[in-house]
């Protein structure tokens, strides 16, 4: 089984009011996207690694690489304005042969083999997986005026994480769909919202099995959860 992980870690990260684009803010000594790639590498469930970076930081990226070490990451390449842009360039760099593709947000440090190959295993037998938490707090649906419109039943939500794992053949075919329908629409008209890649495979009628993320598995976004990492890393 060759296993690709995309790394997407292309995104401003304007909320963490920082110099660097966040996947290159330091977490201890190291820039965050380090640690992510320092988890990848050492999993023996995969085989090559794809990150994606915005054009300015491909530099950078390169550096980070070579300075690590990392022997599994098969090429660094260019994102895009969306997160989209970026995994379907990611896609575009994975070897002919890789039977199943993870995609991995940059920023969330925290992954452990036994996520990365409990979601790939659960990828093999249903075609698309996806790590994820149960809900903890009570969630409500608001509507305009902010106004609250319905309490959720939190027994039947879960927070969604990455790794995300699909047979490769499933998330070439949702990206397929999803850039066709961006080219048909109307001038002008907004392109169809994907927050994750699960979302473009459920859009092809496919079923999307959970498993069991981490609580951990922090997506580093703000100053607060910058902070929150350092605490998680045993960092001062």
């Amino acid at each position: 089984m060759k296993v690709a992980a995309i790394v997407a870690a292309a995104g401003k990260g304007e909320r963490m009011k920082a110099k660097a684009h966040k996947a290159f803010v330091l977490l201890g000594k190291e820039p965050i996207l380090a640690h992510t790639l320092k988890a990848l590498d050492a999993s023996n469930t995969v085989s090559e690694i794809i990150v994606v970076v915005h054009q300015s930081d491909l530099p950078k990226a390169r550096l980070l690489v070579k300075k690590g070490k990392f022997k599994k990451v098969k090429d660094v390449v260019a994102g895009g304005k969306r997160r989209m842009d970026s995994v379907k360039s990611g896609l575009a760099a994975v070897s002919e042969d890789a039977e199943y593709v993870i995609v991995h947000d940059g920023c969330r440090p925290f992954i452990d083999n036994r996520m990365i190959s409990s979601v790939v295993g659960a990828a093999d037998t249903f075609g698309a997986a996806i790590t994820g938490m149960p809900v903890k707090p009570t969630i409500k649906q608001v509507e305009k005026g902010n106004f609250v419109a319905a309490t959720l039943d939190r027994e039947t939500l879960v927070e969604v994480q990455t790794p995300q794992a699909f047979r490769k053949d499933i998330l070439l075919r949702a990206y397929d769909r999803a850039f066709a329908h961006d080219a048909a629409a109307e001038p002008g008209a907004v392109p169809a919202a994907a927050t994750d890649d699960a979302v473009l495979a459920e859009r092809l009628g496919i079923k999307v099995k959970v498993v069991d993320g981490s609580y951990g598995n922090i997506k580093i976004t703000t100053p607060e959860d910058l902070k929150y990492a350092k605490t998680l890393a045993g960092l001062k």
